[in-house]
This record gives C-alpha cells, sequence and structure tokens, in this order.
C-alpha cells in the first residue's frame, strides 16, 4: 500500500464510524485540564497524512527512519479561534483537522484511508493551575516522537501495533497552558495511536506492572509521578508482591526502603484468577485453564466465552483445537511403530514416498526434529487462501514437494509444518489405518481420552470453542481451517483435562518404552555437531524458567492458541487454551506456574541503565553469525546503540554492565567479549533461559561501481515461492522481498553485491547474449539459484 498524498479538503465535509472530522480552529475541544487525567485523550488537532516518500514503491528502513528524525515543526502557533498555520513539506501544505475518536485508540488508518508509510502530527493542549510533573502513557503504531512546549521530550523508533502505556513519559507542566506534539510514524499496517495522562490508579497499575518488570528507570519515574506504593492495582496485587512473585528481590527490597508495606504473597488460586478477571461479563473469546501436580488438580476453570454471540462460557469441558501441540502426538505415534519395528527413526523419506525430490537425503528423525531442510507448504502465499477447503494428503504433498529446500538436510533447523505433515502420512501408510484411527486405537482410547480426537470439516463436537480474531476492538469470527490442512502438524482437538491424561501418561513411562523416550527427550543436533538455538527433540522442546526445567510445546491456527507446559523435577502440568489468536490476557504458562513455584525459583536480574557510558560505543559495532538464528547487526547513532537481528526490527539496547548492554521492549541482555587486543571478538545473547553466541564476522569490503551498471540487474526475480524486485534509486540497489521492507545491495565487484543485514552475497549470471538472467545467492551458507522473471 503506497502513501499517496491527499488534500485534506477532502475530509472536512466528511464523518467516520471512529471519529469525526472538520475545520480546526485553535485547540477547540482539543484541550485537557489536569482534572481529567487517567481519561484518554481522544481529540486532538491532526495534520497528515504525510508520505515518507514519493517514490512509487515502498520506502527502505533507513529512509523511513530518516523521515522519523527530520522534523519541520517541534510546535504550532495556535490562537483562540483561529486555526494553526498548516504543516508545509516540500510544497505541499498539509492542514490541522480537528478529530474526534469514539474509541480510546485514535486509529488514524481510519480517517486516512490505510494510509502506509506515513506520518502525522497530534496536537493537544494541557491546562495545569501550577506547576506540575505528570507522567504521560502512550501507546502507538509505530513510531512516535513527543513534544512539550517545543522541546523534544521522547522518541522511540520501533514498530510495534497500539498498546496503552507502553511508553511512558515524564511531563514538567507549567502553569497555565502547555502544548503537546506528537509525531506517529507507520511503517506498515496499521496507525494509530493512544495516549492519556496517568491518574493515581493508573500510576499505581503500572508500578505493579514494573515492579515486575523490573525495570528501575520506570519505577523511580512512576513514584516521582505520584504513584503510592502502597496500593494495590485493580486485582490488589501491590507493589512489593508484584517483585516478590516475579524474583525481583532488589526491586522489592528498594520498595521496602522507601517505607512500602511488607505484604504477604496471596495464594495461587487468587493470583491466577487475578489474570482474568478482566474477562468477566465481557463480550470477548474465553481462556481455560489448568495446574495439576501430577494427578492432584490444584486449578481448573474457565473464564470468557466460547461463542461470543451466543454467549456460551468456556469451562474446563470446553474443546479447542490444539494446532502444533498435535506433534508430540504424531511423533510417539512413529516412536510406536519404530517399537514394533514397523520403521525406523533412520530410515529414509524415499522409502515412503520413492519419488519425493531428495527423499534419499532426509530421514525420519529429520523430519521429526526440523532439520530436513524441506520447505514449510504454511509458510507459502497461497495457503491461507485455500486452508478453509478440503484437500486429500497426496494433493497437499504434491503442492510443496518440488519446492526448492530451505537448506541441505540436516545442516540446520527451521520449524516446519511439511515435516509433520509428512510423518502423518507415512504413520498412516505404515500401519495400514487412517491417521486418526492409529492415534485413536493406540493413545486416546487406552488413556481415556474421551473428548480428544482429529479434527474435520463434517464433524459436530459438543462444547466446542469457536475461533475469533480481533478487529480494532470488536471480535469476529476467525478463518476457519479445515483441519485436513493440518494432518500430523496440527489437526487435534482436545480438553484441559485429557491434555492432563496425556502428559501424566506421556512423562510416566506409560506412553513409549525407556529407549523412545530417550530418543524423544534428546534436543537434536546439526550435521556439524553444533545444536540449534531452539533445544527440539521429537514434538517437544527443551527450555528453562528462573532455573525451573520445562519440557512444552506450544500451537496456534487462526482463531486458537494452546500451551501445554511440563514442569519435570516439580511434576507440574499447565494447559491453557484461547480461542482467539490475539488474547488480551496472560497466556504464558511460565506465569501461572510462577504463582505455585515462585519461591522456588531463581532470583532474576532487574534492569537500570548504567550511570557509566562506553566512552566508545563504536567498538561494540559489527555483524555477529547466530548459528541458526541470523546475523545480528549492532549499529550506533546519535551516542546510542542499536541492535538488530536478521528480519526483526532494529532496538535500542541500553548499557547495563561493563560491556553489557540490555532491551527494554523485551527481557534479553546481550554481553560483549574482548580478545588479547582489546577488539570484541563475539557477544552472547541472554533470552528466555537460552546462551546463543554470536562469533563477530569480518566487515565486507565495499567498492564504488558504475551507477550504469545496475541498470542491468533491475527486474524482478523469483526466490522459491516468493518474489524479489531489485530497484534502483539514487544510484543505489535495492532489492525488495514481496510484503516486506527492501534492503540495500552493497557492490563488492560490478557483478557481486552483499546484503549486510541478513548475510546474503549475489551474483550477477548473463546468458550467452550478456543479459542478466539469473543470480547466485549465497545466505548464512546455504546456495541457490534465482532466475529473473521474463517481463
Amino acid at each position: 500500500m503506497l502513501s499517496v498524498f491527499l488534500l485534506m479538503s477532502i475530509f472536512q465535509h466528511y464523518a467516520f464510524s471512529q471519529g469525526t472530522l472538520i475545520q480546526a480552529k485553535g485547540y477547540d475541544k482539543a484541550t485537557y485540564n489536569l482534572p481529567a487525567s487517567g481519561k484518554f485523550m481522544k481529540t486532538w488537532l491532526v495534520a497528515g497524512p504525510i508520505p515518507v516518500s514519493n517514490d512509487t514503491l515502498a520506502p527502505s528502513d533507513a529512509m523511513q527512519e530518516k523521515a522519523f528524525k527530520s522534523d519541520v515543526i517541534a510546535g504550532a502557533n495556535t490562537l483562540a479561534g483561529r486555526p494553526p498555520a498548516p504543516v508545509s513539506i516540500n510544497g505541499r501544505d498539509f492542514n490541522w483537522q480537528l478529530i474526534t475518536s469514539g474509541a480510546d485508540i485514535v486509529d488514524l488508518d481510519s480517517f486516512y484511508k490505510n494510509k502506509d508509510f506515513v506520518y502525522a502530527y497530534a496536537l493537544a493542549e494541557i491546562k495545569a493551575n501550577a506547576p506540575t510533573n505528570m507522567v504521560l502513557g502512550l501507546g502507538s503504531d509505530d513510531g512516535i516522537k513527543v513534544w512539550l512546549n517545543g522541546k523534544l521530550i521522547h522518541d522511540n523508533w520501533i514498530p510495534r501495533g497500539v498498546d496503552k502505556d507502553n511508553d511512558l513519559v515524564q511531563l514538567k507542566l507549567v502553569k497555565g497552558s502547555n502544548q503537546l506534539l506528537l509525531k506517529i510514524q507507520d511503517m506498515k499496517g496499521g496507525w494509530g495511536f493512544v495516549a492519556r495522562l496517568l491518574d493515581k490508579a493508573a500510576l499505581t497499575s503500572q508500578l505493579t506492572t514494573e515492579a515486575a518488570n523490573g525495570n528501575v528507570d520506570k519505577i523511580k519515574l512512576l513514584i516521582d509521578g505520584g504513584a503510592d506504593i502502597n496500593a494495590g492495582n485493580a486485582s490488589g496485587i501491590t507493589p512489593v508482591v508484584a517483585a516478590k512473585i516475579r524474583g525481583r528481590k532488589d526491586i522489592a527490597d528498594m520498595l521496602l526502603k522507601q517505607g512500602a508495606k511488607d505484604e504477604t504473597v496471596p495464594k495461587a488460586e487468587i493470583l491466577i484468577d487475578n489474570f482474568y478477571t478482566s474477562l468477566k461479563g465481557k463480550e470477548a473469546p474465553g481462556i481455560a485453564v489448568l495446574v495439576a501436580r501430577e494427578g492432584d488438580v490444584l486449578y481448573r476453570k474457565g473464564f470468557g466465552y466460547a461463542d461470543v454471540k451466543n454467549k456460551v462460557p468456556v469451562t474446563p469441558d470446553t474443546k479447542f483445537r490444539i494446532g502444533s501441540v498435535t506433534k508430540q502426538f504424531t511423533a510417539a505415534a512413529i516412536l510406536k511403530l519404530q517399537e514394533k519395528n514397523l520403521l525406523s527413526v533412520n530410515d529414509k523419506l524415499s522409502k515412503f514416498i520413492p519419488d519425493f525430490p531428495r527423499g534419499d537425503e532426509v530421514t525420519i528423525h529429520q523430519l521429526l526434529t526440523h532439520t530436513s531442510g524441506i520447505h514449510s507448504y504454511t509458510g507459502k502465499d497461497d495457503f491461507v487462501e485455500k486452508v478453509t477447503n478440503t484437500v486429500l494428503p497426496d494433493t497437499l504433498i504434491n503442492s510443496f514437494k518440488n519446492d526448492p529446500y530451505d537448506f541441505n538436510p540436516g545442516e540446520k533447523m527451521l520449524y516446519n509444518n511439511s515435516g509433520y505433515f509428512l510423518l502423518g502420512y507415512i504413520i498412516g501408510k505404515v500401519s495400514g489405518k487412517p491417521y486418526e484411527a492409529y492415534l485413536k486405537e493406540t493413545f486416546f482410547d487406552p488413556l481415556g481420552m474421551k473428548n480428544t480426537g482429529v479434527h474435520y470439516a463434517a464433524i459436530k463436537l459438543e462444547h466446542e470453542a469457536k475461533g475469533y480474531s480481533k478487529n480494532k476492538e470488536l471480535y469476529e469470527p476467525a478463518k476457519n481451517w479445515d483441519m485436513s490442512w493440518a494432518g500430523g502438524a496440527g489437526a487435534i482437538y482436545s480438553t484441559v483435562d485429557d491434555l492432563l491424561k496425556w502428559n501424566i501418561a506421556l512423562h510416566n513411562g506409560k506412553v513409549l518404552n525407556e529407549q523412545s523416550w530417550k530418543a524423544a527427550t534428546t534436543p537434536a543436533v546439526l550435521k556439524n555437531g553444533e545444536p540449534p538455538a531452539m533445544k527440539y527433540g521429537y514434538g517437544l522442546i527443551f527450555n528453562n524458567f528462573r532455573g525451573v526445567d520445562i519440557i512444552s510445546h506450544s500451537g496456534g491456527l487462526h482463531g486458537f492458541l494452546t500451551q501445554l507446559a511440563y514442569y519435570p523435577k516439580e511434576k507440574m502440568t499447565v494447559v491453557m487454551f484461547v480461542n482467539t489468536s490475539e488474547p488480551e490476557v496472560n497466556f504464558d504458562p511460565n506465569k501461572i506456574a510462577e504463582t505455585f513455584l515462585w519461591d522456588k525459583m531463581d532470583k532474576q536480574t532487574s534492569y537500570i541503565v548504567s550511570s557509566t557510558k562506553p566512552k566508545n560505543l563504536q567498538l561494540y559495532t559489527g555483524r555477529f553469525e547466530i548459528s541458526n538464528v541470523g546475523v545480528l547487526t549492532v549499529t550506533t547513532a546519535d551516542d546510542k546503540l542499536f541492535a538488530q537481528i536478521s528480519g526483526q526490527p532494529k532496538f535500542e539496547i541500553f548499557p547495563l554492565a561493563d560491556d553489557e548492554f540490555f532491551w527494554k521492549v523485551v527481557e534479553a541482555r546481550l554481553k560483549f567479549f574482548k580478545d588479547e587486543k582489546g577488539m570484541i571478538s563475539h557477544t552472547v545473547l541472554f533470552q528466555n533461559g537460552m546462551e546463543l553466541k554470536g562469533q563477530k564476522l569480518p566487515e565486507e569490503h565495499i567498492v564504488e561501481i558504475n551507477p550504469a551498471i545496475l541498470d542491468n540487474y533491475i527486474g524482478k526475480y523469483k526466490f522459491k515461492n516468493l518474489v524479489l524486485t531489485i530497484t534502483k534509486e539514487n544510484d543505489k540497489l535495492f532489492v525488495e522481498p514481496a510484503g516486506q521492507s527492501k534492503q540495500q545491495m552493497l557492490p563488492t565487484s560490478d557483478t557481486d553485491f552483499v546484503i549486510k543485514e541478513i548475510n546474503a552475497k549475489i551474483s550477477f549470471v548473463k546468458d550467452k547474449s550478456g543479459k542478466v538472467n539469473m543470480f547466485k545467492l549465497n545466505m548464512n551458507n546455504t546456495n541457490s539459484e534465482v532466475p529473473r522473471i521474463k517481463e
């Protein structure tokens, strides 16, 4: 979607469902008095939409960031009864218009007809009877800047959706009129923002949240803004209690020293109930949660609706589609067939599907561990369009078996639904029974799982949850998969009770023999002997949270998410279902387990920006190869350090200690290590109990070439199922995968280029006539030939 300039006068006489647009005069209704704090600011003067670029193609990340940093105004001259002067950019005038939103979130997409790669300024007045400090809570999609009385006080260049109070900004208000100016820039997709001045209740709620998260800087900001350190949030949880539960002893001690009362942590049932109180009485999808220690059920409840329209509540007996949790049933079935000597995990795929390309290179073990390199059919462009229609197994396999491999078998790991669909197909072929019949006979019936089975289009189930998607503030029916498309990768439905039965049996030797269990619970290694970033066995993921080991798997499809986690030392199971892909309540099984085990878990490190900033940020810059994850690129700008992993946004990282930095957007940190010469040799990324090493890559030697040469490479190329568009802009070459941001291609010779962000090397090849007809791609040490599309 391209950003196209529209004359603002078009909008002056139209009303929209989310609000109204009228000719702006002064501040008019975009004025707020401090007694109104706590309420969301729904009325603003807005000028836009201003295009990031006038190019017909999507702007590069660098161009978008440059537009974010560049500004022609830091405020507006606003007089009572008179409209402020338009914002003039590149000879165009963008008039200020008064917008009143019908919802808390100001949805700029609705007002400006779904623009992409644009930005707008939003202006409001805050009146104060005396100088005072307030905290402004902000959420934005995407980047946001804030000026108060002409001074820039906050900027956050970040791709994200709109979440209330994501950013907390201190406002030092003067007596009388204060001008608040926002800039909201859209990268792609949704576009909007939400803002409010936090009142006592909101300050307390945020303080409790940040005490749990361990963000010391935000805690101090909230206390300075007037938060009550002894007050409870809407669920009655105080900041001290939140800190204790999350293992933030240093935060609890800090609050106690400042006068907070020492509170006893409530019982786990009360804490879990508090996660879901917001669903009571709300017309929204629901959640089912079960916690058990072996067969002793500790918690078992449902909240919200299984059927929103007919107000059918979710109960523990509600049946949900479990998505990829199916994979551990498929893996167990393969191992049962191996126990009967009907197959071996070392068998080649070609034994079962003789004409499968490179099938003699792929083993059953590699299908089980996502190391086959076979391209996942769920990642294909047309998958979502077809998924509501029934498909035959042979037809589906034929649709992806000729796709190029993502990598050579055994050399990498990439989560892959094709592998598990093939395993489901093999189970049926080897057992002589349909996949669903084999599972029923082998697992469901013997274990008493009476409410579990393989879902199909014509099935009629009692107490089945309907799936929902969120459209702005409303829920609507989600895309209804025909589960023939999921097969052994995700077609099962179940209940919390039945998955508890499965977990008890699986983890107590009632499903597999000892040899099979050992194979299933051994994380895969690659051909080079290195472990992938994800510790994955056979349908099982191994992780650690606060020193507690976890064996788990999650599942997801349109309208449904599942969590099945087992904590072996504690013999604890957590099962969670929701019937929406966008849950607005806690869906983290570790937070559920934490309510029971918080005092037995390891303490957590809190985050505070170090008072001593490294003198030479340039020392840490460069590219780091994180095995089976991608390239971590560290850059510096405006005396700040940024980190970006291949295919993900760039975020600022903040100094925590010597050679150590942390992210504020996620609980993760990055530690750099030096060689004997004092130069950075590698880094380690710490996140979710994982330690991922990144070796520093050598710098590529970039050369200058004749810009006219670049014209030979412009065009479209076909890489697997993706169209790559190569363009020339300002004598530079860019590649843009369909639906993604474009990346600059830097020349190392007249025919060779590199894309630093993804560690890709491109070499253009000419045919006999001298015309470029393809390029050779080396990406993460995997070689591919990418043909040019004839136009």
